[in-house]
């Protein structure tokens, strides 16, 4: 019996994640790429793309607008890059694979840029956050839901914007939901050279900025996710969160760990023939569209 091509491509790709194993630095990240790129989605969407759309005044202050139809639901999507690197587009196939996957599937998305450490600092990415949906706010013209994802940097992102008093309030008042990827949530913890770069130091000022002790302002629903290839103390990082949201919440908040992914292969395998983090999104963002 021969084995559909799809299913090929799927245990390809399971088999060639597996082998990296539970690391992640610049080099793995290149050998993931170069792992999906074969994979990426040539199905493009049809609505109109809005290419490096400035929400705001420096550089980096730009997005990517992919347009769906009237009325759906608009997400954010926040890259990673351990706050000192990444970007909207990675190449000319990533992360244009989550506009295009997710527009064919009747949701909006902005693919943002962000300020990045050493040069900006805590919580110039949060700022960066509130003006970019300020942007998209401004051209909602049916109350669409507005759903945000981060994904590792990006998801440290989110929860600052999410939870610290500066932001709470806007959020609760412009999302509808969030997804957090893998990401970095307590300053406690021992930190990367990136991490340092845009927290600081500070034993004094690393307890305000640690978005997993202000969970009582957290006022929107979660989805968590970590990868099974995660490096172990990213991994933690999530468990800890979702441990802390249901001792704060007395609820536990969706936590999927994503079988066969590592810490990018989450996102780059988005409309791929391994689309079960796809699926599993956008099943996420549909609830808000009921």
């Amino acid at each position: 019996m021969q084995i559909p091509p799809e299913e090929l491509a799927v245990a390809s790709l399971l088999h060639g994640v597996a082998e990296i194993g539970p690391q992640f630095n610049e080099e793995i990240l290149k050998q993931t790429i170069k792992l999906y790129a074969p994979f990426a989605t040539k199905d493009i969407s049809t609505h109109q793309i809005g290419v490096d759309v400035a929400y705001g005044e420096h550089p980096r202050q730009v997005l990517d607008f992919y347009q769906s139809d009237e009325g759906a639901p608009i997400l954010l999507f926040v890259h990673g890059g351990g706050f000192v690197a990444g970007g909207k587009k990675v190449n000319d196939c990533f992360y244009s694979n989550v506009g295009h996957y997710f527009a064919r599937h009747g949701v909006a998305v902005a693919l943002m840029n962000y300020r990045l450490a050493p040069e900006f600092t805590w919580p110039s990415a949060a700022n960066d956050i509130k003006q970019c949906l300020d942007w998209l706010q401004s051209r909602r013209t049916k109350n669409e839901k507005m759903i945000i994802v981060g994904q590792s940097a990006g998801a440290a992102h989110v929860a600052t914007y999410l939870t610290d008093p500066l932001f709470c309030k806007h959020s609760a008042a412009n999302v509808d939901g969030a997804i957090m990827m893998s990401g970095f949530y307590d300053t406690q913890k021992p930190m990367s050279p990136g991490a340092k770069s845009y927290f600081g130091d500070d034993p004094s000022t690393l307890v305000q900025r640690s978005a997993i002790l202000n969970l009582a302002n957290l006022q929107i629903p979660v989805l968590l996710t970590l990868a099974q290839f995660d490096p172990p103390a990213i991994a933690l990082q999530t468990l800890s969160l979702a441990s802390q949201i249901t001792q704060a919440k007395q609820s536990t908040p969706p936590l999927n760990c994503l079988a066969g992914h590592n810490h990018v292969s989450t996102v780059l395998s988005i409309g791929s023939p391994q689309n079960d983090v796809g699926e599993l999104l956008l099943k996420y963002v549909r609830q808000f569209s009921k």
